[in-house]
């Protein structure tokens, strides 16, 4: 057997594990917990564009537009620890279609008595139409990917995974655990639930649907992530950065002085009014001054926690960020009938 090819993070309690070159499967000798390494797919990794200093100079640029900013962030900031993951994703290219037929709802205006007045009706009519998708979904591979939802555009160029390319910048490659089988049923999930949210802006009920949904290529892509970990004023923030593309996936960031005391201002006038309100007409509804007060409460304790609180926010993934490969193209066919 060959030498040592590189080092993986245990999943379940982090410890690291030397892996050698077709090693399929690791049992971690802390905890117990046996992780898949994934050697026999086709792998693949994002290229590391952005070394951790432009990519904390990208994260200032980007924090310093942010609500609530505190400017005085880069002069007194402290870094306490910088590191590099590697994480994976099963990126599916997904073909989905659906045919449909349902109510759609319109609105009758009229004016009968031509005073002015005019009255809306609500009518609803049969609608059929289809609808075709060809989109690529990024399936974490891992229950270590710390953020869901719009963590990475994966369809920009790739390289050919290597254990050497993870050592070369210092990285931390964490072990896919999701199998080939269980990311296309979630890619199938995920499609389905696409032409649901398609089919709903057209039709207030469906009558009847057919899909058609069909997986792709299936590839095994692991995205690097700078995870770093600063200190402003004795209190501790972090921030999440693509490596690939300096995207700010995460962030926590210190917020003014005068906008938390702003807030917090506003925090305590909603709750004033509300004890105002629920004082002057408690003697005509009880209910309905508990009503009050508790709305005029709620609000109270939202702009409370938006002065308290680390300012948190991330960068979307725009068509802007997107190379011109990404397959993510509707056709949409619509009879009234």
């Amino acid at each position: 057997m060959s030498g040592v090819a590189g080092t993986y993070r245990c999943p379940n309690c982090g410890a690291s594990h030397e892996v050698r070159e077709g090693d399929v499967a690791i049992r971690c000798g802390y905890c117990g917990v046996t992780f898949r390494t994934f050697e026999e797919e086709k792998r693949y990794v994002l290229p590391v564009h952005y070394d951790s200093s432009k990519a904390l100079e990208n994260f200032l640029l980007w924090a310093e537009k942010q609500h609530l900013y505190d400017e005085s962030l880069p002069r007194e900031m402290v870094l306490r620890e910088v590191s590099l993951h590697f994480y994976p994703f099963w990126v599916a290219t997904v073909r989905a279609s659906t045919a449909f037929t349902g109510l759609g709802e319109d609105a009758e205006y009229s004016n009968p008595d031509g005073k002015g007045f005019r009255t809306v009706k609500l009518i609803r009519r049969e609608e059929s139409g289809s609808f075709e998708r060809l989109i690529e979904f990024a399936v974490p591979a891992s229950g270590e990917v710390p953020v869901e939802g719009e963590m990475v555009a994966v369809s920009r160029a790739r390289l050919y995974f290597s254990h050497e390319y993870v050592r070369r910048h210092g990285g931390v490659l964490h072990g896919a655990t999701v199998s080939r089988e269980e990311a296309r049923r979630a890619a199938e999930r995920a499609a389905a639930a696409e032409l649901t949210r398609l089919i709903s802006r057209e039709v207030v009920e469906v009558r009847s649907r057919s899909d058609e949904i069909s997986v792709g290529e299936l590839s095994l892509v692991y995205v690097p992530v700078w995870d770093v970990t600063y200190e402003f004023r004795g209190k501790k923030y972090r921030a999440m950065i693509d490596a690939s593309s300096s995207r700010v996936i995460l962030a926590t960031y210190p917020s003014e002085v005068a906008e938390r005391a702003a807030y917090l201002g506003i925090s305590a006038l909603h709750l004033v009014a509300g004890i105002t309100l629920a004082a002057v007409i408690w003697g005509s509804s009880w209910l309905t001054a508990v009503t009050a007060l508790a709305g005029m409460a709620t609000a109270s304790a939202y702009y409370a926690r938006a002065a308290l609180a680390p300012a948190k926010a991330h960068e979307p993934v725009t068509e802007g960020r997107r190379k011109p490969g990404l397959i993510e193209r509707i056709y949409m066919m619509r009879d009234m009938t």
